[in-house]
């Protein structure tokens, strides 16, 4: 029973940790000057390196968010 418990703190903190990546891709880019394909066009390589790994991070976890909300409903 102890190691579900873990599973579910660890899920959740996942959760959590999606709710405030996507929160702080929101403020970010609302902080820029220009949109987001403009911002694209003038960065550097290890900022577009950056946003690709930004959006892959995302990605894999709103994947893991949906798993969670699938498996509470």
């Amino acid at each position: 029973m102890a190691a579900a418990g873990a599973i579910a703190t660890l899920t959740l903190f996942g959760a959590f940790a999606f709710v405030a990546l996507v929160i702080g891709n929101w403020y970010f880019f609302r902080r820029q000057e220009v949109g987001l394909l403009e911002w694209l066009r003038n960065a550097t390589f290890w900022q577009r390196l950056a946003a690709l790994v930004d959006v892959i991070f995302t990605i894999v976890v709103a994947l893991d968010f949906l798993t969670i909300l699938f498996v509470l409903l």
